[in-house]
């Protein structure tokens, strides 16, 4: 299946997200504390070019991507940064 059919495969939503990711944004999970219940649990979060946090794109739309991602550098023991595979031509 090639890469074109995959994205054409995706939901509008999550579509969204790759053209996020196309233009150097990254997919992070980590974990992160609830202020009201102070529960830590981990969170997917899709971070725009500049890191900032973009709202409504969290876990289910990262499952979906998850043939497109690999695993950035820079992560730690409580989080991970993902991007887009490269392919070498």
């Amino acid at each position: 299946m090639t890469l074109a059919v995959k994205i054409m495969q995706l939901s509008p939503r999550a579509r969204k997200a790759y053209a996020v990711l196309q233009e150097g944004g990254r997919y992070v999970q980590r974990l992160e504390k609830d202020a009201w219940t102070g529960r830590e649990q981990f969170q997917y979060r899709l971070l725009g070019k500049g890191g900032a946090v973009i709202k409504r794109y969290g876990f289910k739309v990262f499952w979906e991507l998850e043939g497109l991602l690999s695993r950035a550098d820079g992560g730690t023991s409580v989080s991970a940064y993902y991007k887009i595979v490269t392919t070498s031509p």
